[in-house]
């Protein structure tokens, strides 16, 4: 049996013991949650980034002032709460070039400045050199234009690179003549709408099915044709568009050649087995078709007579029907005329 002093003595004991265990686990808490407060900033400012860069991503296939402006903010935002981030002089050269495309250009040159002065052997002060002479020639500036162009040129790092060749050409330029633009190869520089009125270019290539395909085959119809890929967010979000208005008016002489610039043929086949999509389809895995009509971004398509003209260029929602609606009658009126005249009277 215990005695009265040593069940006290137990106790204590006990109480004691307790105390320890208690404190070790709040200090292992207290670690842990100092490690968490820790880690959090890096995460949160990952997680920004990725933000940054998928408002980026979106104004690759379509400007838009809303996005502009927002990708300034949020990367204002960003250089200002995480100046030592590994990748703030890629959000910097972003800020800077949705300035730039806001037309406010003084304010994009700044932007520029800070990068090439703070993070000198950063990965994008080679973009930050070229984009600040650009910058300068958009506002007449040529001679600050020439040393921005020049730094990058003699560049220990980067003088031998993409962007420095490119200040070689500018600088070969007549100063009268630059405008802010990189110098472009003849017929790189047609954006979608200069197609209107022109011929479609033709191909001759091999459907997925394993059948001859090219627009001269398929003279005296409509034709829409529809550069995309699946995985392109925005394509995807067209299908049900191009759906409706292929079922609607496919027996109308109207035809869809799809021209997919995915990088496998895998993904292609297997969207086109799942959604039942019945028109053509082409898989330009060497950028073949879509060299030649200069695509840049998708979705781009390109409606085409039944005289094998371009008509309309980047159609979407409910502008994609209406278009095809409109040429398809012109194109049967045309045809019945055409049959009136070699009716014998």
């Amino acid at each position: 049996m215990f005695s009265g002093n040593e069940i006290t003595s137990q106790k204590s004991r006990n109480r004691n013991l307790y105390a320890h265990f208690i404190g070790v686990l709040s200090s292992f808490v207290l670690i842990g949650f100092c490690a968490n407060l820790t880690d959090a900033a890096p995460r949160k400012a990952a997680y920004k980034y990725q933000e940054i860069k998928a408002i980026s991503k979106s104004l690759k296939q379509r400007s838009e002032q809303a996005n502009l402006e927002k990708l300034v903010e949020k990367s204002a935002d960003f250089v200002a709460a995480h100046p030592e981030y590994r990748r703030v002089d890629e959000v910097y050269y972003l800020l800077g070039n949705a300035l730039v495309q806001l037309e406010r250009v003084e304010e994009g040159i700044k932007v520029f400045k800070v990068v090439i002065k703070e993070y000198p052997e950063a990965r994008y002060v080679e973009r930050c050199l070229l984009d600040l002479g650009l910058a300068h020639d958009k506002l007449s500036n040529h001679d600050a234009a020439d040393s921005a162009y020049q730094k990058l040129i003699d560049h220990p790092k980067y003088g031998s690179r993409s962007q420095a060749k490119f200040a070689k050409k500018i600088l070969e330029q007549d100063k009268t003549e630059r405008n802010g633009e990189l110098p472009k190869p003849p017929g790189t520089n047609m954006n979608p709408r200069q197609w209107i009125g022109k011929p479609a270019l033709d191909f001759q290539v091999t459907d997925l099915k394993g059948e001859a395909l090219s627009l001269e085959k398929y003279r005296g119809q409509v034709v829409l044709l529809d550069f995309w890929a699946t995985w392109c967010g925005p394509c995807i979000a067209e299908i049900p568009n191009v759906k409706k208005t292929y079922e609607k008016y496919k027996d109308q002489k109207f035809q869809i050649i799809g021209i997919s610039l995915d990088r496998s043929i895998e993904p292609l086949e297997a969207y086109i087995k799942k959604e039942e999509l019945g028109w053509l389809q082409y898989w330009d895995k060497s950028g073949k078709i879509g060299n030649l009509y200069k695509v840049r971004a998708i979705p781009s398509t390109f409606l085409i007579d039944g005289e094998g003209v371009i008509r309309k260029t980047n159609l979407r929602g409910h502008t994609l029907e209406h278009a095809v609606a409109d040429l398809v009658k012109e194109n049967l009126a045309r045809a019945a005329e055409k049959k009136e005249d070699v009716t014998p009277q």
